[in-house]
């Protein structure tokens, strides 16, 4: 899924309803990636698609012509493909229903999910739910905790360098009217590996509170989840 398109699913979610969003919930931290998920939940379903008007709930394109590095090696071809889906999921759920949250819970509620004790492991201890959404590319997981404006997908494979160029393409410039600000851009060394956290804000003219996107990297070689984003309601 490319910039535009990212900007198109933001702009048609967002515009006319970060208002009135505003209002409604308390301020919200977000969670960074849990290690030692080590159990899958039995059996695995794709989170299909709907014939909902908005679209699919989940919308991997793999056809998209994105700006990326030419690479040559299987691997690097696969690290690429991997980025663009880990967005993809992102922007299909967490962007588009950020302030319709039970909205997609709902369009979620009979599909397959984890033990509620693991899903509040990848919440830092929050309840709320989680969802097994595996891909061609790997396996990734859907989390929404309960009474929070917060949505977090994690990947358990992902290529750094690909996923902050990624981000950064698209959370640094967003569309009008909205304003980007860098709130961390941050590493230091965790189990053997490095941490990385980057994220912006994203504000709009006459409103109070912020739309927060965060992408969390953990390479360390003792974690089950090696990336994390984020999209979140946050305070001025």
């Amino acid at each position: 899924m490319n910039k535009k398109a990212v900007s198109l699913i933001l702009l048609s979610t967002l515009s006319g309803s970060i208002t009135t969003a505003c209002s409604d919930n308390a301020d919200v931290k977000t969670q960074t990636p849990q290690s030692e998920l080590t159990t899958e939940p039995k059996p695995e379903l794709k989170i299909a698609a709907t014939d909902s008007k908005e679209g699919s709930i989940i919308q991997t394109d793999s056809n998209t012509e994105d700006k990326a590095v030419v690479m040559s090696s299987d691997e690097n071809v696969l690290g690429i493909k991997q980025a663009k889906t880990f967005q993809a999921i992102y922007a299909s759920t967490c962007m588009q229903y950020l302030l319709k949250l039970d909205e997609l819970r709902g369009n979620l509620k009979a599909l397959p999910k984890f033990p509620t004790a693991q899903a509040s492991q990848l919440l830092a201890g929050e309840t709320g739910s989680a969802w097994p959404v595996p891909a061609d590319t790997g396996s990734y997981i859907l989390a929404i905790p309960d009474n929070k404006n917060l949505c977090a997908i994690y990947a358990k494979e992902l290529d750094a360098q690909l996923a902050n160029q990624q981000f950064t393409e698209v959370y640094s410039e967003p569309p009008s009217p909205f304003i980007a600000t860098q709130i961390d851009n941050t590493t230091k060394p965790v189990g053997g590996g490095v941490k990385t956290t980057l994220s912006y804000s994203w504000s709009a003219p006459d409103t109070q509170r912020k739309m927060l996107f965060m992408l969390t990297i953990d390479d360390s070689a003792t974690t089950d989840v090696k990336a994390m984003y984020t999209a979140s309601i946050m305070s001025e």
